[in-house]
């Protein structure tokens, strides 16, 4: 179910809005929305990867955060130089969560 929201947008922000719907023949509303989809899983993304590296998520539960597999999670570790910490103690957390 679709809620209409209100917001704000600075001059500049509006006029990059315009010049995609331009380009891309879409109307403000659904550029926005396309917008507004990638910087949700962007900052989940994110949150999931500030978790992991302060050891307040497992990768399994990190890549649960950001809504990806595991796998995909574990590559943009390795893609953002991030050291992979997993121990007996994420494996007993990982296992947990799986029953």
């Amino acid at each position: 179910m679709s809620e209409t929201v209100s917001v704000r947008i600075d001059k500049p922000e509006l006029e990059e809005i315009e010049a995609i719907s331009k380009i891309e023949k879409k109307s403000k509303s659904n550029v926005l929305r396309e917008v507004l989809e990638k910087g949700i899983m962007e900052k989940k993304l994110d949150i999931a990867l500030k978790k992991f590296r302060d050891n307040e998520a497992t990768a399994w539960k990190a890549a649960r955060i950001a809504n990806i597999p595991l796998t995909q999670f574990m590559d943009i570790l390795v893609q953002k130089g991030i050291d992979f910490h997993y121990g007996v103690k994420e494996l007993r957390e990982d296992f947990e969560g799986l029953i």
